[in-house]
């Protein structure tokens, strides 16, 4: 098993003193979260990665419903090369914090998957550190607007926020998820499809390294990871949603499907949330992984695999 971090070492210390007030704004009696200030937001460092290559046929679930680099394989010597790349699937495990024993079962998988941890949970900062603390791999889920009337939550961006409206909730959010090594959207078919909301997003990260992006792809229209590429980053993009439908036969052989997927093209992301039959078949996961000659890796394993900043998409 490769775990690895990602291309700079984690944000918590880089953003969490800066970001701590901000984050103090989180919580007030009776209330919820507000964002920060955008004076208190430094530069957010964020990575860039290559896109993960084509998404793999099947549906875009409603928005309610719902990269260890590879190694250096120059031989030492001619005669005793170094072993191939084995394929890689890396698997975000999105809507982390609400469910705070479901969060902490998740930790304790083996192989880890990457969790996604909603800012405005109540948990986030503290799930966050454990997590980074047992050394998984965290990502911002982050709000965004969806096509139709799902809620997103406390915080979500707009398509109708401006420029220092969606810095201030991107500020915001990292400060309540510390340690994260990048960021997925949480719902968004709507913000994401738009090229102007996206920039502000990517705008807002400006000047930053070490986070990576994960466009969810919650519907057939997103356009951002393209806009990540448009601002210097490289994007990767998911390949397979896990649960779709919300029964464990369905979700074990979409499982099968992103092993293969893997196996066949040397790496994949998959997404899923944490539901009782997702977490029963991720149960599973290590002794299929190994049926199929895949490594379940973290999302920084694939990022580094699929190619490293300044390459092109």
């Amino acid at each position: 098993m490769i775990r690895c971090a990602a291309y700079a070492p984690h944000l918590g210390a880089a953003i969490g003193a800066a970001l701590m007030a901000a984050a103090a704004l989180a919580f007030s009696a009776g209330a919820g979260p507000a964002p920060a200030a955008a004076g208190d937001l430094p530069a957010i460092h964020t990575a860039q990665v290559r896109a993960s290559g084509p998404v793999t046929a099947g549906a875009f679930p409603a928005d309610g419903a719902v990269a260890s680099g590879a190694p250096d394989t120059t031989a030492a010597f001619e005669t005793d090369p170094a072993p191939p790349q084995r394929p890689m699937l890396a698997i975000i495990i999105d809507d982390v914090g609400p469910d705070i024993a479901v969060a902490r079962r998740l930790m304790a998988l083996e192989p880890p998957v990457t969790l996604a941890i909603l800012p405005y949970a109540a948990a986030a900062p503290v799930l966050a550190q454990e997590a980074v603390d047992a050394g998984r791999e965290v990502f911002v889920h982050l709000p965004m607007e969806p096509g139709g009337l799902d809620d997103p939550g406390p915080w979500a961006l707009s398509r109708a926020h401006d420029d220092q409206a969606v810095a201030q909730r991107v500020g915001w959010a990292f400060a309540r998820v510390p340690g994260a090594s990048g960021f997925n959207n949480h719902m968004g078919s709507g913000f994401t499809s738009d090229a102007q909301a996206m920039a502000r997003v990517f705008a807002a990260l400006t000047g930053s390294e070490a986070l990576i992006f994960v466009d969810s792809l919650t519907g057939p229209r997103s356009i951002a990871a393209r806009s990540a590429t448009d601002f210097g980053f490289l994007a990767l993009r998911r390949d397979v949603f896990l649960d779709t439908d919300r029964n464990e036969a369905a979700i074990a052989a979409r499982l099968e499907d992103a092993l293969a997927l893997a196996a066949s093209r040397g790496h994949a992301i998959a997404i899923g949330h944490p539901y009782r039959d997702t977490l029963t078949v991720l149960d599973t996961l290590a002794e299929r992984a190994q049926a199929h000659g895949v490594e379940i890796v973290t999302v920084s394993a694939v990022a580094r695999h699929a190619g490293g900043p300044g390459q092109g998409a």
